[in-house]
């Protein structure tokens, strides 16, 4: 008997999809021990917040990003496990894409054996790790399970299976894990929420469907009423998270109309075009009998690209639609197995070469990978330390976070990062608090102007140091600026953080 006629247990399956899950993770990843801990964007903003929390800082009124506070009690758990690098969150990266893989294990298992199912997890991966996408950890990956549940629970009314209350249940969780994650994708999920619903119905298990998603939402949103009573925040919550994050996205309609016709013209004209390949395929399970039920996966993946595209700037927002593509490999592989086209193994064989590719293109376009780094990433470490000689330096960030002194930095107000699309409210906001000093640290990365720099010293700071191209400017004169040492590949590996490699005892 050989490997392909040996019988697969479940144990089987999950240690599998776990040994590949963290060895892409850790090769794709900028997470990972394997890269150097700047190059993150929008995971830096994130850990920031996450670590304010984790100090004491209440979400939305002492700090505040356009995110959900789930995603910043993520990464302030991966701030618990190392203060100074993202190995934490990678690891939570590493369960997060592990669950995502399961469940589409469990969708593929509708149609195709459990080798074959095996197979198309596998190759799952491939699409949400490509590095055309996948270039640091975003909101919109840790809201991978719930869209795969949702996926799973459509499909499994599609074969003609129940949906019970169980189903129900997750789906609930999952919808408000999306709500505390990033509310558009919650607004995306509605559109499985209601397919399911659709199918449930035609099951004849709608009140038993219903009855588990309204006790998923009651048990899973919860934690969150206690949490917001507690921090008596609720009226900040509404205006950061759902107001201010809604008026920094809205435009005259005259302009919407075009941003919108320019993003689906690009759907066709770059890569983005496969996150349709994602999608349609499964358009060859409809039937004219069942024209409404069949033709709802497909209706799904197109309402959320059609939510995702909007204001799609950097491609990234898009990525949520990964675990649709669950759906086109299992009909590429029914179609190989019922025309005997290939054999599993070779199909595994591409699969093999086409992850190979995936972790080629990451380690080639980016620069943070441990042996590619320069001599910059050596001044980002030298800037941190020398910030850190202020115990918890309190910052803002004019322009872009890259995570500066990411161990012991604390935003200094509520607007302490110039968010993409702020309002002019939440710029002044922000220019106010320079004005009046409550910062030890103000970083000019982007603004740079001449303005801006007056700004700066007229409130009494003085240029500092520069790292990556942005300017720091200090409150203090005593602190100095710190010669930078080189921190070799087996530093990064190993995660030697600037306090260690500088020696620094914190002082006030």
């Amino acid at each position: 008997m050989n490997w392909t006629q040996k019988p697969i247990k479940s144990w089987h399956v999950a240690t599998v999809l776990a040994l590949v899950t963290v060895a892409m993770q850790m090769l794709c990843n900028i997470d990972s021990y394997l890269y150097a801990q700047c190059g993150q964007f929008d995971s830096a903003v994130f850990f920031m917040c996450g670590k304010a929390m984790m100090n004491g800082m209440v979400p939305y009124a002492d700090f505040t990003d356009s995110k959900g506070v789930l995603l910043w009690f993520i990464y302030g758990l991966g701030y618990l496990f190392d203060h100074y690098s993202y190995v934490g969150v990678f690891w939570l990266s590493c369960l997060n894409m592990w669950a995502t893989l399961l469940i589409a294990y469990r969708t593929a298992r509708l149609w195709l054996d459990r080798r074959a199912s095996l197979l198309a997890a596998i190759f799952l991966i491939i699409p949400l790790t490509y590095w055309n996408f996948y270039t640091e950890t975003k909101a919109e990956h840790f809201c991978w399970p719930a869209v795969a549940w949702g996926i799973y629970v459509l499909m499994r009314g599609q074969c003609q299976s129940a949906i019970n209350r169980r189903h129900g249940v997750w789906l609930g969780v999952g919808l408000v894990a999306c709500l505390m994650l990033k509310w558009s994708v919650a607004l995306m999920m509605l559109s499985l929420v209601c397919s399911a619903g659709w199918m449930a119905w035609q099951g004849g298990s709608l009140k038993r469907y219903l009855l588990g998603f309204f006790c998923g939402i009651l048990l899973s949103i919860t934690p969150f009423v206690v949490a917001f009573s507690c921090w008596g925040n609720w009226s900040d919550l509404w205006r950061e998270y759902f107001v201010n994050t809604l008026s920094s996205v809205s435009v005259p309609l005259a302009e919407t109309v075009s941003l919108y016709a320019g993003e689906w013209a690009g759907m066709f004209t770059t890569r983005r075009f496969l996150y349709l390949l994602y999608t349609l395929p499964v358009l060859t399970l409809w039937n004219k009998k069942n024209w409404f039920a069949s033709a709802l996966p497909a209706l799904c993946g197109l309402f959320f690209i059609a939510l995702s595209i909007r204001h799609d700037s950097f491609g990234h927002y898009i990525s949520v639609v990964g675990p649709f593509a669950i759906l086109t490999i299992v009909v590429t592989l029914r179609y190989v197995q019922s025309h005997n086209v290939l054999r599993l193994r070779y199909v595994t064989f591409f699969a093999i070469l086409a992850m190979a590719y995936v972790v080629w293109g990451s380690i080639r376009y980016t620069d943070t990978f441990c042996t590619k780094v320069d001599e910059r990433f050596d001044k980002f470490m030298a800037v941190s330390a020398a910030m850190s000689q202020v115990d918890q330096p309190k910052i803002i960030v004019v322009g872009q976070e890259r995570g500066i002194c990411m161990g012991t930095s604390l935003p200094a107000t509520r607007y302490w990062i110039t968010q993409l699309g702020r309002t002019e409210q939440m710029w002044q906001s922000q220019m106010s608090a320079i004005d009046q000093g409550k910062a030890d640290f103000v970083i000019d990365f982007g603004a740079e102007s001449a303005e801006m720099r007056a700004r700066i010293l007229s409130a009494g700071y003085r240029y500092f140091d520069t790292f990556y191209g942005g300017r720091v400017y200090a409150l203090s004169e005593e602190i100095r600026p710190i010669a930078a040492e080189h921190f070799s590949a087996w530093d990064i590996v190993t995660k030697r953080n600037y306090r260690e490699r500088y020696g620094l005892e914190s002082r006030k």
